[in-house]
């Protein structure tokens, strides 16, 4: 798989619901250096939460948003205390965030790209059980490559 290196990865983040999650992923895509403007990420997965849950099944939610604020194709991995992500969705653990920058280029599918090749890796059982037993982000960070 040919997979980005995580901007982030976060092990054992406490987060108490979907909005909080987002509110600190988002946080540290700005923080490492990946987005312009924070505020018009933001809202830009919020909005794209309206139009339909990004819970995925298997306890992992991949929160996703296009937007000009976005300075380069990139995504974050959290662990966290299993939370309610959507009224009927079951519990969220893990949450992969993507960030990919607009493009008027028609033949640009970075995004479809990178979803698909995040969305095959969570299905993979022997990856989610990686996943939740990793002690340390290099445990993590090896799924990806």
């Amino acid at each position: 798989m040919n997979l980005l290196s995580p901007a982030f990865i976060e092990l054992n983040s406490e987060l108490k619901n979907k909005s909080h999650a987002l509110n600190f992923l988002v946080n540290k895509l700005d923080d490492k250096g990946c987005l312009s403007d924070r505020r018009e990420y933001f809202d830009a997965v919020l909005k794209r939460e309206e139009l339909l849950s990004t819970y995925c099944g298997y306890n992992i939610a991949i929160p996703h948003a296009i937007s000009k604020a976005v300075k380069k194709v990139s995504f974050g991995f959290c662990r966290t205390v299993s939370l309610e992500w959507d009224k009927n969705d079951d519990e969220v653990k893990f949450i992969l965030i993507l960030a990919i920058p607009h493009s008027n280029k028609k033949e640009d599918n970075l995004h479809i790209d990178l979803m698909s090749q995040i969305a095959s890796l969570a299905l993979e059982e022997k990856v989610r059980k990686s996943w939740e037993e990793a002690k340390s982000v290099e445990e993590i960070s090896k799924t990806f490559q």
